[in-house]
């Protein structure tokens, strides 16, 4: 019984999404390998393949692969889904993703056929992707500034605007943040994953398992932090911080971290994302890249670098975005989850 208890609860068994390739069209690349924020892919005699270091369940079925591919040789088909224990979720979705279909009367169509009847703001939204490959080319200071004071005219609680923003261009400030970040997520790692996986220059065990003692603090962690221990969530961390190389804002020239004032009213970051994702909307449509990256709250363990940022003790860390120029083209439609509403006539 207890047994069966921390296997659905820190281990559940789950059927995952599958990455299906067309080796005909694929030319190897590599684009969708490094658009993938999990590492899950690599390039193996020619062509794109699953990265078999650890077991498959780290894929968050973002897509990124797909829309990354200029070919279109990628398919990701079916979903993650867990049947029993905590993390059950397959009474949650009915039919699977489906692309953009805004025009009800003309569901089914290729989204390039209905595009020109769509406002400019539903293209930016139903294209717009997570940005990890950036040139190095800076962004212009106004062209930051443009993107920020979209943010600024966002909704707020009692018009209470409790964002404020830490925009930075500093390369040495940004990777000394990645750092600190990965230092922190590093002892999350160490109690949250099988051992076996933390280090990427050493391949682990693609069946290896918590240990005893993970067992019984993950069984808590899970009620209590629920959203970052969730199994993905987990492999998405420790992707991270298992390997050297990674830097956690993919050395985008801009790092705009967002704060709130813990003293706003009501849900400060609730109100926080609506102001990011007015940014996200308005940077994609001046053909700016963005990834929203909330790791940036390992900052929470380096107090007096905080405040040589400007991040007073009355403001949170909500989250971060990378703001920067594509390397590649990468904004386009992918399929999403189909909306669950319960109508009320």
């Amino acid at each position: 019984m207890i047994k069966k208890f921390f296997q659905s609860t820190n281990n559940p068994e789950a059927a995952f999404a599958r990455f299906v390739l067309d080796e005909e069209k694929c030319n190897g690349c590599g684009a969708c390998v490094a658009a993938c924020p999990m590492q899950i892919l690599m390039v193996a005699d020619g062509k794109a393949a699953p990265n078999q270091r650890y077991d498959h369940f780290r894929c968050i079925t973002c897509q990124n692969c797909v829309a990354t591919c200029p070919n279109k040789a990628i398919v990701i088909e079916g979903d993650y889904r867990v049947g029993a224990g905590f993390w059950k979720n397959t009474h949650l979705f009915e039919n699977g993703k489906t692309l953009p279909a805004p025009i009800r009367s003309r569901a089914g169509e290729p989204f390039e056929q209905i595009e020109g009847q769509l406002t400019e703001t539903e293209r930016v939204i139903y294209k717009r992707r997570s940005i990890r490959l950036y040139k190095k080319k800076p962004v212009e200071r106004d062209l930051v500034e443009r993107v920020i004071e979209a943010g600024r005219f966002a909704p707020s609680a009692g018009n209470n605007q409790p964002w404020k923003f830490i925009a930075i261009t500093n390369k040495q400030v940004i990777d000394e943040i990645n750092d600190k970040c990965k230092r922190s997520l590093r002892k999350g790692t160490f109690i949250m994953m099988p051992h076996a996986y933390l280090d990427k220059k050493t391949p682990g065990d693609p069946n290896a398992k918590l240990n005893w003692w993970q067992n019984m603090v993950m069984a808590l962690l899970c009620r209590i932090k629920t959203g970052d221990v969730e199994p993905r969530a987990r492999g998405g961390i420790n992707t991270v911080t298992s390997d050297p190389d990674y830097h956690i804002f993919f050395n985008a020239p801009v790092l705009i971290i967002l704060l709130a004032d813990k003293r706003g009213i009501g849900s400060i970051q609730l109100d926080t994302g609506i102001c990011g994702q007015n940014m996200v909307l308005a940077a994609h449509a001046l053909g700016l890249g963005t990834c929203w990256v909330s790791l940036v709250r390992g900052l929470g363990f380096y107090p007096a670098f905080r405040r040589q940022l400007g991040i007073d003790d009355q403001f949170e860390i909500i989250s971060s975005l990378t703001l920067g120029w594509p390397k590649m083209q990468i904004d386009n439609v992918v399929a999403r989850e189909q909306a669950r509403i319960q109508w009320v006539e």
